[in-house]
């Protein structure tokens, strides 16, 4: 791998310097608010609307895409750990955005961005099957997987490695969801909850990576959630929009109030993030949608 990211048309500074469009403070902005759809927390907040407001379906399917796929970028990047772009090789401007912008201690590949866009709007124009959707997802992926090397916090070949390893991801998830469907009612629900419980928790023991806590902890608790909830709620998302602004109002401050107020309750220790990261989860696929359907923001499924 040493020749492969020696390679300076995919690990070298100057592409990017030939990449950037000079347009001034106002394409910056817009840079930066495209790069936000590839961020974490825009998807902690898209992926629970969508369960609560629009489509469980979707949200389960997209949402499960993305937190599988953040795993393995996490867990790849700590593989190789190559650097992000050195700022004293970028022209002024250019590296003004990389200084501002770059994510600390986090190496550059694969682009996390760009993987995260490919799971996420990928699984959502697959699943959603319509054409101008998916035309549009397709669009979006290639304007944040840009606003990665506009912004010059990710090398051309960490651009193209979170492509390649987010298509491999997407198409693999696929796979086993078509296969998990087709045999799903014949699965033992216990032994489910017990895989979606103990395997997130056995890979943050075993992998590497400074994000995979928060994505593992999460991934478990959405899983235990969904499952729990099919049997237990089994809520329909339908409602007028005051109600449905009534549910993402109070959906998002359990949220956070699960973010900010376990992690002052709790020691700062990682199982304790895994800990915070896993209510998080099942609070967005089981207890809040039980709280919807208890005060009647929302019905169950009929």
């Amino acid at each position: 791998m040493d020749a492969f990211f020696a390679n300076q048309l995919l690990f070298g500074e100057d592409i990017l310097n030939r990449l950037h469009i000079f347009a001034g403070p106002v394409l910056d902005y817009i840079m930066l608010a495209i790069t936000v759809m590839g961020n974490e927390i825009f998807f902690t907040l898209l992926i629970p609307i969508i369960y609560w407001c629009a489509s469980k379906r979707l949200a389960i399917l997209a949402g499960g895409s993305f937190l599988i796929g953040t795993v393995a970028n996490d867990a790849i990047k700590e593989i190789w750990k190559n650097p992000r772009p050195d700022p004293l090789k970028l022209v002024p401007n250019i590296n003004e955005l990389n200084e501002r912008y770059i994510p600390k201690n986090s190496p550059g590949f694969p682009s996390g961005h760009t993987q995260s866009a490919v799971a996420f709007w990928g699984a959502l124009a697959y699943y959603v099957g319509k054409t101008p959707f998916a035309a549009a997802c397709v669009v979006i992926i290639l304007l944040i997987a840009y606003s990665r090397l506009y912004l010059a916090v990710h090398f051309f070949g960490d651009v193209l490695g979170g492509f390649a390893f987010g298509l491999i991801g997407l198409s693999l998830y696929i796979i086993a969801v078509a296969w998990i469907r087709k045999r799903y009612e014949l699965l033992n629900r216990y032994a489910l909850i017990a895989a979606a419980t103990l395997l997130p928790y056995i890979l943050f023991l075993l992998l590497p990576g400074h994000e995979l806590v928060k994505a593992l902890g999460v991934l478990s608790g959405f899983l235990v959630g969904v499952i729990l909830e099919r049997e237990i709620v089994d809520f329909h998302p339908a409602a007028a929009l005051p109600m449905h602004l009534a549910k993402i109002a109070i959906g998002l401050a359990g949220v956070f109030a699960i973010q900010i107020g376990l992690k002052a309750l709790l020691p700062g220790i990682a199982a304790s993030n895994y800990l915070r990261y896993w209510v998080m989860g099942i609070w967005v696929t089981l207890a809040a949608p039980w709280l919807f359907v208890r005060f009647g923001i929302t019905g169950p499924s009929r």
